[in-house]
């Protein structure tokens, strides 16, 4: 007996001092350990040497919270987790930024970086002829249609005559200069046009410009990019392919890969009319066109016809989970869809496809539409517009079977318990970022892959107490690819996708004026769960930073499934990165997703009916 008190008495003592272990290893984890002697560690430059083009750079460090920072000789405030921050001005040319920490004892250690920023465009002299490289377009390849517009620009010495040849169809051609008020007081640039005529024919030729002082005395050079004129091979067949292939609204880029329309199937068949460097045009109706990336697209030989269809009879089917609209077509053609709400609307735009449509079977089990219509809203632009009896949106698909295009829509999920609405509700959970990928890194040296999956940990548990099923994207070791991710959300058959990421400021930013919580989403469907998620997160004292629709990024471009991104804080301020590297705070941060998402299905969700005997 004497023994099992021993026993017992270790036990507790270990199940006391577990749960302090374990935040500190997993404070350990989330930031590099600080040297209990002076230290400098630098996160921001992350190399001796680099290139911006700003005028201002973000710069971050940590040291001991006791000591003295300095910042290119300005004494710079630490932050109580040794965060170190600013934003310094630099001039074209070489700048050096010198980070300088000093001890209580008068101990010092320095770094130095070199930031390059390209020297400001001039105006050329005007008494020596030279054609720049810089501004030169077409800068990229091209092909070209009959009746498309050919732009063209260099810079160059002010003041000459300028013109270009497009090589074996127009010589001679004039160019403009520009005003100095039309190019913010730069002199020497010059700019040309030329509509391609249905005559016109050219492969694979770049642009020659001239610049001439007199018939002596002249300038030659070439474009970077190559212009073919195809008006007798365009337009081409393409036949979408490749794995979650998509729409761009343009052939605009940024960070997230530029606005995108929207998924479609492999197998549609797409006009091509043009294509700017490595994106197809694509003209889905005479009033509207997207850009399609090379690499989902095969071209099919010359002279295939030109995918159109007559909209034939659109039926409806149901199973447990969803509602089937079927519409018959001779051809797998591109589409887009919206979302509507007030009342809740889903509209999908066809296009090739003109109306054959007799009959519109909504079948009597079909219990969570309430009326289906089709317009033609152009010659060939065929709609459907979908009125749904759902109180929100809960994801639909839209494939082709055959030649056949199904829109299958998700039935709301079921409440089938009073202890708890998530009981029987999978939560899929994002942990941004992961294996390779580090994600945004505060001044600390914190990461946000850390930092997001020790989130999605503690929601995960949350949940699971709550009686959810949930699947997460990733794990602590491994980084899997958005497509990964999004394979992963579809198969689990999840009914709400949560991804947690840190945010951080942009590079010219002041780290110490921006902060807070924002919540994204794409489709206006799901705004509500985005606005859901943000009031809760503010409720633990974060600042507001914003709801964000029409948000690009993979996981939210889905239609399955209602879905937001959850930036819970940003680590690149040094107040909310120590909020982010608090245990108790990450677990506020999961345990208001919890309340967000049992709001969210109490809201929209359906009530299974439970019978009592009396």
């Amino acid at each position: 007996m004497k023994y099992l008190k021993e026993i017992i008495l270790c036990s507790l003592i270990i199940t006391a001092i577990i749960p302090t272990i374990l935040s500190a290893q997993t404070f350990d984890i989330l930031r590099p350990p600080m040297p209990d002697s002076l230290f400098l560690r630098v996160q921001r430059p992350d190399k001796d040497t680099i290139s911006v083009s700003l005028s201002r750079y973000r710069v971050a460090a940590s040291t001991r919270p006791e000591a003295k920072a300095f910042i290119n000789g300005k004494s710079t405030k630490i932050y109580p987790s040794g965060a170190i921050v600013g934003l310094v001005d630099l001039k074209p040319g070489i700048n050096v930024v010198r980070f300088t920490v000093q001890s209580l004892t008068g101990d010092s250690l320095w770094q130095e970086f070199v930031i390059q920023r390209p020297e400001l465009l001039k105006t050329s002299p005007s008494d020596t002829l030279v054609i720049e490289e810089v501004m030169m377009e077409p800068s990229t390849n091209l092909w070209l249609n009959s009746d498309d517009v050919l732009e063209v620009k260099f810079k160059g010495s002010p003041g000459w005559e300028a013109t270009f040849d497009i090589p074996e169809v127009e010589s001679g051609l004039p160019m403009r200069e520009l005003l100095p008020s039309e190019t913010g007081g730069l002199g020497g640039v010059y700019v040309g046009r030329y509509k391609v005529k249905p005559t016109d024919e050219l492969m694979e030729s770049p642009i020659t410009f001239y610049l001439r002082k007199s018939f002596w005395s002249k300038e030659k050079a070439y474009s970077k990019g190559k212009v073919s004129i195809l008006p007798k091979e365009l337009p081409r067949v393409a036949e979408i392919i490749g794995k979650r292939p998509f729409l761009n609204a343009s052939f605009g880029e940024d960070r997230l890969g530029g606005a995108k329309l929207g998924f479609i199937s492999a197998g549609v068949l797409v006009k091509i009319t043009g294509k700017i460097g490595s994106q197809y045009r694509v003209q889905l109706s005479e009033q509207m066109q997207a850009w399609l990336p090379e690499e989902f697209a095969k071209l099919l030989p010359p002279n295939t016809p030109l995918p159109k269809s007559l909209a034939g009879a659109i039926n409806t089917t149901s199973n447990e989970t969803e509602d089937i609209i079927t519409l018959a077509l001779s051809n797998k053609l591109p589409y887009t869809s919206e979302q509507l709400i007030n009342p809740n609307i889903i509209i999908v735009d066809v296009y090739g496809a003109s109306s054959n449509t007799n009959w519109i079977s909504l079948q009597p089990t079909i219990k969570g539409i309430e009326s289906i219509v089709w317009r033609q809203v152009a010659a060939d632009q065929y709609r459907m517009v979908v009125t749904l009896k759902h109180r929100s949106h809960w994801g639909y698909d839209i494939d082709y079977t055959n030649n056949t295009l199904r829109i299958k829509i998700k039935k709301p999920p079921v409440i089938v318990s009073t202890d708890s609405v998530l009981t029987d509700i999978t939560i899929a959970i994002d942990a941004g970022h992961g294996g390779d990928n580090n994600g945004a890194i505060g001044a600390t040296g914190a990461l946000e892959k850390d930092i997001t999956i020790n989130i999605a940990r503690y929601l995960e548990n949350l949940l699971k107490q709550k009686g959810a099923k949930t699947i997460l994207t990733r794990l602590e070791y491994n980084g899997p690819s958005n497509n990964e991710r999004i394979d992963r959300i579809l198969s689990s058959r999840a009914n709400l996708l949560v991804s947690i990421h840190c945010n951080s400021a942009g590079d010219a930013s002041d780290p110490t004026a921006i902060s807070g919580v924002s919540t994204y989403y794409k489709y206006l469907g799901y705004k509500s769960f985005a606005d859901i998620m943000n009031e809760k997160m503010l409720a633990i004292g974060l600042k507001q930073f914003g709801v964000i629709g029409s948000f690009n990024f993979m996981l939210n471009l889905i239609t399955q499934i209602p879905n937001t991104l959850i930036e819970t804080a940003f680590i690149s301020n040094p107040e909310d990165e120590i909020l982010l590297l608090d245990h108790d705070f990450r677990m506020k941060i999961a345990e208001q997703i919890v309340k967000g998402l049992e709001d969210y299905i109490k809201l929209n969700a359906e009530q299974k009916i439970i019978k009592t005997n009396y």
